[in-house]
């Protein structure tokens, strides 16, 4: 007998001082936003790639050149990434 396991997404964006209010258009809903900061060049350039991690449910729509908004601020999506079974999405964003 094979075991099923049913995960559930929302438990894992429902975690308030963690993800933030994330939305595409009319489309809303919370993400994990990342700002990795890099020093590249020997130390003489400093890099920031930004990024948000949303349901894929949720903004299935996102395509390269949209404006996305992430926890208040604009960004334009430079590409979108579905992650492992596709259920969840890395959303790489440049500052707008």
């Amino acid at each position: 007998m094979a075991l099923s396991f049913t995960e559930d997404l929302d438990a894992f964006f429902d975690t308030p001082g963690f993800t933030v209010p994330v939305a595409l258009g009319q489309v809303a809903g919370v993400g994990y936003f990342e700002s990795p900061n890099e020093i590249i060049a020997d130390g003489v350039v400093l890099t920031t790639d930004y990024a948000v991690v949303v349901k894929s449910s949720d903004f299935s729509s996102v395509v390269r050149g949209d404006t996305m908004t992430v926890d208040g601020v604009n960004y334009t999506v430079r590409e979108p990434m579905f992650l492992d079974d596709g259920k969840i999405m890395r959303v790489m964003l440049m500052k707008d």
